[in-house]
């Protein structure tokens, strides 16, 4: 099949249609008015305690999802930071849970946490129950071990520093024990007082940092970060009812404690009008999360040298090889100038323009002169932008 992007000199469209998030090809860069924020603040929490939390404000499409997915794949781990991404995240406080577990798998936490706790030092030998966790695991079930073997577990628990409770070391010993009959979590683990919760109820905050230490300590990290993309209905105040606005002021108090006592981090991305619900809700939480106003920061919008680039390294990871042409071919050099300000400034409109261009290119190469004019540039801009009626009687006039 041929490649109908060949004349743009492209193996593809490096531009999504949806520009959501983060594109799927090479290294996320951001521009340093956006990375260096957020580097000072993760060098200060490396050397300090006390909360250790940060919040990125701006309106949709500003960036918001791709800074956190490039603290995610680019920023956190080379500082052996584990992060986990939370895209819209529920009101409760055991939604985390789930959505955090969930994101992993209980096979492979079970596995590594049991891998960690090594319980055949304990009284339960390999040579008799199997050198694998699936073998351990079925011996136990077939030889009727199972309480025996959630006592072990749950000392060990202990013995490793991550819980002391009772019962919290005893369901963390649950949790790898029956993951040879359930070895999916369920929402319902999750939740405390029902049945077969793996959680212990009234503990759900000690819990919850039992398992963050887990996650610590089996990754051999030196911290674990939440990135929480958006609490969306905060932002939308005629929908948040009383209860909401409770759990989610509640699950915002447990966080930010949890944050002191733990290797934990949390930021969240939110737009400026969620910053201000939360702020009039409960003004000394908004303060304490954000530290007096020095740990949040509102993305700015793109400025012209920082639209070229964005453009120029998302065109190179689609370059064909051994092709030398313009950095931003198709596009044009004077693509700034042949932007509309509301596009250029917002990176998910600009994405979209890009994208669309391309595409359109590609599909009808022989009514598309590369490269782009900047009548070309106008009419997809205006597709799927139009500017305000206004505006344009005065283009046309």
């Amino acid at each position: 099949m041929s490649n109908p992007y060949v004349h743009l000199q492209l193996r593809f469209n490096p531009f999504e249609p949806a520009a959501s998030g983060a594109p799927l090809s090479g290294s996320l860069w951001v521009p340093d008015r956006w990375s260096q924020p957020l580097r000072d603040f993760l060098d200060t929490m490396e050397h300090t305690r006390g909360a250790k939390a940060y919040a990125i404000l701006g309106e949709y499409g500003s960036g918001k999802t791709y800074l956190l997915r490039w603290l995610e794949q680019e920023e956190l781990p080379g500082r052996r930071i584990k992060p986990f991404h939370f895209d819209n995240p529920g009101m409760q406080f055991y939604d985390l849970a789930n959505g955090l577990l969930r994101q992993i798998g209980r096979e492979e936490f079970a596995k590594a946490l049991w891998e960690f706790l090594n319980p055949q030092l304990s009284g339960l030998q390999s040579s008799f129950l199997g050198d694998t966790f699936q073998e351990w695991l079925r011996a136990i079930k077939k030889y009727r071990r199972q309480d025996e073997a959630i006592r072990i577990l749950a000392q060990r628990v202990q013995d490793k520093g991550i819980a002391s409770d009772d019962e919290i070391r005893h369901k963390l010993g649950r949790l790898i024990v029956e993951t040879y009959d359930r070895p999916y979590f369920e929402y319902k683990d999750f939740v405390a007082g029902r049945r077969g919760s793996l959680v212990a109820e009234g503990e759900e905050a000690p819990y919850f940092a039992a398992l963050l230490r887990a996650l610590r300590l089996t990754g051999n990290a030196k911290a674990i970060a939440f990135l929480l993309d958006e609490f969306e209905e905060v932002s939308l105040q005629k929908r948040l009812t009383k209860r909401q606005a409770h759990d989610y002021l509640a699950t915002l108090k447990r966080l930010i404690r949890l944050t002191e006592r733990e290797q934990f981090w949390i930021i969240v991305a939110m737009t400026p009008q969620a910053a201000e619900v939360t702020e009039k809700l409960e003004p000394a939480l908004w303060q304490r999360f954000v530290s007096q106003g020095k740990r949040r920061f509102e993305i700015p919008p793109l400025e012209g040298e920082e639209v070229k680039e964005l453009v120029r390294r998302r065109l190179e990871t689609a370059r064909l090889d051994g092709v030398s042409s313009e950095p931003l071919f198709p596009f044009p050099n004077d693509l700034v100038e042949s932007l509309r300000e509301d596009i250029k400034s917002s990176p998910r409109r600009l994405v979209k323009v890009c994208s669309l261009a391309i595409a359109q290119a590609a599909r009808s190469p022989d009514q598309v002169t590369t490269p782009f004019s900047i009548e070309y540039l106008s009419e997809i801009q205006e597709e799927l932008y139009p500017p305000p009626a206004m505006e344009r009687e005065e283009r046309i006039a």
